[in-house]
């Protein structure tokens, strides 16, 4: 197929480019160095060098929109936008008041219209609709009995916006589950990148300490579009994409030896919850592997194993400060031991109470005891459960179990190797989100929106075949 009918330009040549491992690595890549660009360059209010990777994401998001029909090539930029900034400052304000983010959020769109009128899509509903509609209804209901606000109004129509997003992706994505498993497991390594540089800038601001207590130190900050609990989860959501590769290529150990960045920088992170969602995806990476893994994967697999356990014991001092800091941590009572949780979720019941079926709204928490917590920054109780009930009620519970039923379904109805790796991730980051942000958080949202519309619209469900319950690759 020519572009335009311009002789010499394959595009078909150029979508084997965008299939590529090369390709996301090089959209990440550029997440990656716009990101790093944290310090003030006045007299912008976002770094200008950041706003710079934003709109070069933008261009490419909007020329992938504009000639080619298949949205797939366009899920990394769009999964790049979601950790692309570093203002460690946003808040409503910022946001509301200042051009650029409106500014890239409309230009955005230009590839959406464009798209639309080219290839005229049409939409449809699909396995995962009613979940999302449900989630959408749920975020906006308390619209109509709580204080107008813009900040209100831009919070509550989140859910719409993962409604139409699903909506889009779902009928115009044709999926490839091999594709996904290359960005979620790039994605990884994005995310502990992040991490690394979080933990490096840590190391240089604190030249007194031992070399052990300057790896744990930690950069003072947050990571603009996160906090380092949230990175944890994100981690752990996309680590098993390493055991993706590893059925497929069992003898390439660079795979192995590439899950120990992850797991370290979530240890160094010092994140408690962190580290609770991410031993349960280790275990669940585990338990998969030793129980479907051929006799290939678990001749490989010990070795590595064996070799992971002599690094740990040689640096084994590490282990040691991290439980001295989660001793220290403990503090007097359970309240001060989870940072204040309790008291939240306590707050959070007070208005379920006062509004059991539709919930107090998404700006309820600001009327926590002292006002808003973090001086306009969007905050939430620090659990989907807690959340799901003081926000959206009985019905936002009830829509939140309904999408995960789906999911489940949709799951064990006809499982695969590469949906049981999707599950082990997930789970994980549910059971940190019991005591954090996650479900609700918008890109675990989107993420989530965007996994499950490659999943179900891949043509090839599976590249493995179960024999004697042992995962083998299907030949080619």
């Amino acid at each position: 197929m020519l572009l335009y009918g311009h002789p010499g330009v394959n595009m078909k040549s150029f979508e084997r480019f965008l299939r590529s491992g090369i390709y996301i690595s090089i959209i990440f890549g550029i997440t990656l160095a716009a990101w790093s660009f944290y310090k003030e360059t006045p007299p912008h209010v976002f770094n200008l060098y950041n706003m710079i990777g934003v709109f070069v994401l933008i261009l490419i998001n909007t020329l992938l929109l504009s000639f080619y029909r298949n949205t797939l090539y366009t899920v990394p930029v769009v999964i790049s936008f979601l950790f692309i900034i570093n203002n460690s400052q946003i808040s409503f304000e910022s946001v509301n008041d200042l051009g650029f983010p409106l500014t890239s959020f409309f230009i955005y769109l230009t590839g959406f219209v464009i798209y639309f009128i080219r290839f005229k899509p049409s939409i449809k509903r699909k396995r995962f609709f009613l979940g999302f509609a449900l989630i959408a209804l749920s975020y906006m209901i308390p619209l109509v009995y709580t204080p107008f606000s813009i900040s209100n109004l831009t919070v509550s129509m989140m859910g719409v916006l993962y409604l139409g997003l699903y909506l889009f992706y779902s009928s115009t994505i044709d999926g490839d589950l091999d594709y996904l498993f290359k960005i979620m497991m790039l994605a990884n390594l994005l995310l502990t990148a992040q991490v690394g540089i979080y933990l490096y800038r840590g190391y240089l601001l604190n030249p007194e300490l031992d070399i052990y207590h300057r790896i744990y130190a930690g950069w003072g900050r947050n990571l603009g579009w996160a906090n380092i609990n949230d990175m944890c989860f994100y981690i752990a959501l996309t680590f098993p994409s390493y055991l993706y590769f590893i059925f497929k290529k069992p003898q390439t150990y660079l795979l192995w030896f590439l899950m120990i960045f992850p797991t370290a920088v979530v240890i160094l992170s010092k994140s408690r919850g962190g580290i609770i969602g991410y031993v349960v995806v280790l275990l669940g990476v585990i338990a998969f592997f030793f129980l479907r893994g051929n006799k290939k994967h678990l001749t490989h697999g010990l070795i590595f194993l064996v070799i992971t356990a002599t690094i740990a014991y040689l640096t084994r001092e590490v282990f040691y400060i991290w439980w001295d800091f989660f001793l220290e941590s403990i503090g007097d009572d359970l309240n001060s031991f989870s940072t204040g949780r309790i008291d939240i979720y306590k707050f959070g019941f007070e208005i379920f109470k006062q509004n059991p079926i539709f919930g107090g709204g998404w700006l309820s928490i600001n009327q926590y005891p002292g006002g808003n917590l973090f001086g306009g920054r969007v905050f939430m109780y620090h659990s989907t459960l807690i959340q799901a009930l003081a926000a959206m009620g009985l019905f936002g519970l009830l829509a939140l179990l309904l999408h995960y039923t789906q999911i489940l379904v949709y799951i064990f109805k006809n499982p695969t190797l590469e949906k049981f790796l999707f599950l082990i991730g997930y789970f994980a980051s549910q059971v940190h989100g019991l005591i954090d942000n996650v479900q609700y958080a918008v890109p675990y949202s989107i993420l989530i929106v965007l996994f499950l519309a490659i999943f179900e619209t891949s043509s090839r469900q599976t590249h493995f075949e179960s024999i004697n319950y042992r995962y083998h690759m299907i030949s080619q």
